[in-house]
């Protein structure tokens, strides 16, 4: 019965990157050793399984089933080694996806501008993917567990083994329609009289939003409650309830009359992390860009031959 100690770690490792490349070549000269001398290590890892994990033909190699497996096994392992490497030594390694938290929240259009400017920054180093969190404390649980690198909430960590900086802002505004607006002489009547609405999972703007009408001494009649935002904003056009939504200069929410009370509701929105983890190019690309700042785009923002570039795609497949 083989135990991991009868594994040759060198010939997974050199599997993995052949399987990543999708090229005997080009997994060669990342795991910095002869085509030939990988691909009889390849060799010896079937022989020890008794798996054919590449089909080879006159285009190349082709990952069987079986390789497709091992392939998707192996890969978990290699990024956390990557991972490993960055924490204990200086160098900087890279070559695993970097998974965002974001906080379920109306602020993700400001979040969602920030994961895509992160993309230019680490892109030399993997890809980035964002998984939904449904409040602010699963995405914490979900970072110190591990299960994300970084997240993006509307509220700031409590934790001492977590880092986060805030990483910009937005204004909400009250919205009704345009004829409900005409009807009322004032518009905190329209607050006070008029059933309010706000979504089931968006808890902590609910909050913040309570706050900023008792401050101003306002409490609604009625309450409306939904986990779908679009089915309060038809609602909402309809004259039969009032909301929050983001200020959005991009986007004037046609139908619908926006207005603020005295002073406007500002929300914060924070990226977090864990300390541990600062010495990882994943964190290290975080605080670049949080340092560059949201409004001053990078240079190479626009710049459509990026992904072409690290993606190392060959000149003959282009125009």
């Amino acid at each position: 019965m083989n135990k991991l100690k009868d594994i040759n770690w060198n010939h997974l490792y050199c599997f993995y990157e052949v399987a990543k490349a999708q090229s005997l070549k080009k997994g060669a000269e990342a795991a910095g050793a002869a085509p030939s001398t990988i691909s009889e290590q390849i060799k010896k890892l079937e022989e020890k399984f008794s798996k054919k994990l590449f089909s080879r033909n006159s285009k190349g190699l082709t990952l069987t089933p079986d390789g497709v497996k091992l392939f998707n096994r192996a890969k978990p392992i290699f990024e956390e080694g990557s991972k490993l490497l960055e924490q204990f030594t200086d160098d900087t390694i890279g070559g695993y996806p970097v998974y965002i938290g974001i906080d379920e929240s109306i602020s993700y259009d400001l979040a969602n501008e920030f994961s895509s400017q992160y993309w230019d920054y680490y892109t030399m180093y993997g890809t980035v993917n964002t998984v939904r969190q449904p409040g602010h404390d699963i995405l914490i649980d979900n970072l110190l567990q591990g299960n994300i690198d970084w997240g993006i909430s509307v509220k700031p960590p409590k934790r001492k083994s977590l880092a986060y900086a805030e990483i910009g802002s937005f204004e909400l505004v009250f919205c009704c329609s345009d004829d409900l607006f005409k009807k009322f002489k004032d518009k905190e009547d329209i607050l006070s009289n008029i059933p309010f609405a706000q979504s089931n999972w968006d808890t902590t703007l609910n909050k913040s939003i309570y706050q900023h009408l008792r401050k101003n001494g306002i409490v609604p009649k009625e309450k409306v409650f939904s986990d779908h935002t679009g089915f309060l904003q038809k609602l909402c056009d309809r004259g039969r309830c009032v909301m929050c939504l983001p200020k959005n200069p991009l986007e004037e929410y046609s139908g619908l009359k926006m207005f603020q009370l005295a002073e406007p509701l500002k929300i914060s929105i924070y990226a977090i992390w864990k300390k541990s983890d600062d010495s990882l190019i994943s964190i290290i690309k975080l605080k670049e860009l949080i340092e560059s700042k949201l409004s001053h785009i990078p240079f190479r923002y626009e710049d459509v031959g990026l992904q072409i570039e690290v993606s190392e795609v060959s000149n003959k497949l282009l125009k």
